[in-house]
């Protein structure tokens, strides 16, 4: 598991400063723009933000994808093309959030955990993705490249699903769908963890196995510890009354919220 990120850089520092999340090495930051409708749609890799100009409101969908928050110049230069609030933006750069969800003005600010199998030592890796969702548009900020999301960019890529043919409250719904769906596949792999243990265990039992039940209980809970607290982000981006998301794509979002309490049960039996 990643540890708590240090915050005494921020000490003493007014609301709203903003503070790279660099740790022993920077992360280089990429900028991705996904534009798209049901009928077009462009991908382009941007060198900086000051090549980025936000869509035209009602003619396309923008899809602002950032990875690496070292660089604090990405983040303010986003932040001054959409009118972000400072609080906002020092959040993002805040990477030991709990999962939630705010209201701003024009804005809906949301924030969950990207769980993923470390293949190196079976442990679970946890980052932080911040999402700004506004009219016509989405950003999305990871801590670093890698991700689950390719699922997202190849249906907008190939026009498959309904994301080219929605807005952009959707194009959030199905990011989230895919973090959560990607907590399956660990419980999943904890699940035949559990049943190896279970028929070793039945034909010769050693000290060891009590390690490797412990273990597998330690990453059960801190499954269980970021699904709950998505399941109440569901519920709140369902029950908002911002104009932000349609009335169509809540009930995908409710699909969403079930989706973690089928988890939470799983995690419990």
């Amino acid at each position: 598991m990643k540890r708590v990120h240090k915050r005494s850089g921020k000490a003493g520092l007014p609301p709203g400063s903003l503070v790279g999340v660099s740790g022993e090495s920077c992360v280089l930051t990429t900028i991705k723009v996904f534009t798209y409708s049901a009928d077009a749609f462009a991908e382009k890799d941007l060198k900086n933000i000051g090549e980025f100009v936000p869509g035209e409101v009602g003619k396309e969908i923008t899809w602002l994808d950032i990875d690496g928050l070292d660089d604090t110049t990405v983040v303010t230069g986003v932040g001054e093309r959409y009118g972000l609030h400072s609080l906002l933006l020092e959040d993002v750069l805040n990477t030991d959030h709990r999962p939630k969800v705010e209201e701003y003005q024009d804005q809906l600010f949301v924030v969950a955990k990207m769980l993923s199998l470390d293949e190196e030592t079976n442990g679970i890796v946890s980052e932080q993705i911040s999402f700004v969702l506004g009219k016509g548009y989405v950003v999305s900020f990871q801590e670093k490249p890698g991700d689950v999301l390719d699922p997202i960019r190849d249906r907008i890529r190939h026009k498959t699903g309904r994301v080219r043919k929605m807005g952009a409250d959707y194009l959030l719904y199905a990011l989230l769908d895919v973090i959560v769906d990607n907590y399956f596949l660990i419980v999943e792999d904890l699940g035949e963890r559990i049943e190896e243990l279970e028929r070793k265990v039945s034909v010769r039992p050693g000290n060891e196995d009590l390690l490797t039940i412990q273990e597998i209980r330690n990453l059960l809970i801190t499954v269980a510890r970021y699904t709950t607290p998505v399941r109440e982000l569901a519920g709140r981006m369902n029950t908002t009354q911002t104009d932000l998301i349609d009335k169509g794509t809540r009930r995908y979002i409710n699909d969403l919220q079930d989706h973690t309490v089928y988890i939470a049960e799983s995690i419990n039996t």
